[in-house]
């Protein structure tokens, strides 16, 4: 009896994957080991994007769990991958690699000093994964390994290695990690976390195609009340 069923289940998801045209169809008909292989792969898997293109990484400084589990600064990151000519985050399948780099110096012609790599097997990274306004996107946490309190320059590099190999990476972003001593003005010049209008640029400037995707919220101060006159009362003397 329970071949039977299995053989029911098998069936129906065969027809299914024939009937809807997905991409698994190709797969299951040049390699029907599929089946035995990877039953998954015909029950509605999260599809991901197997030709990412390119990374946005947007980072500010924060604080969390450190390699030690301890308090930690640090920073928090939001990352998008991009198909060739996609307007939103796609999901991923590969291993993640974060490059943290100390005393970073953008325009320096050295190698930079890398202190340490955060690296994501596929499962771990799937754990960080959102979906919102600009598609799929990842939100991690990365301390920053040295023990000093200091204000610091760091370098932080995103590196993807798809399924089939290929690694498609970030440039180097370089975040002010404020130290005991920096003031707020210093620190507000790096902050610039998932704005919509940074990540609205970036997609435009990777696709050359407009963003009509939702607008930038602003924040509009509310306008003050109005003045009321005060009124004083006045008892006139009694006859």
């Amino acid at each position: 009896m329970k071949k039977s069923v299995f053989k029911l289940i098998t069936s129906t998801s065969l027809v299914s994957a024939l009937l809807t045209g997905c991409a698994t169809t190709t797969t299951l008909l040049r390699e029907p080991s599929v089946l035995v292989r990877d039953p998954g792969s015909l029950v509605g898997r999260p599809k991901v994007e197997k030709n990412v293109a390119k990374i946005v990484a947007l980072w500010e400084p924060s604080s969390g769990k450190g390699i030690d589990n301890l308090n930690a600064r640090g920073f928090t990151g939001q990352i998008l991958f991009f198909g060739s000519g996609c307007e939103t985050g796609a999901r991923v399948h590969g291993k993640v690699n974060i490059y943290e780099y100390d005393n970073f110096n953008p325009d320096s012609l050295d190698e930079p000093e890398l202190i340490h790599t955060f690296s994501f097997e596929p499962d771990a990274w799937n754990v960080h994964h959102s979906e919102g306004t600009f598609g799929h996107s990842y939100r991690v946490f990365v301390p920053y390994v040295q023990k000093h309190r200091d204000q610091v320059h760091c370098g932080l590099k995103v590196e993807i290695v798809l399924e089939d190999g290929r690694t498609v990476s970030t440039q180097p972003t370089d975040v002010l990690l404020p130290g005991r001593n920096t003031d707020s003005e210093s620190t507000n010049k790096t902050r610039g976390f998932v704005r919509n209008s940074q990540i609205k640029s970036d997609i435009e400037a990777m696709t050359g195609q407009p963003y009509f995707g939702e607008p930038r919220t602003v924040s509009v101060k509310p306008a003050p009340a109005p003045r009321t006159l005060d009124t004083l009362s006045i008892p006139f003397p009694k006859h």
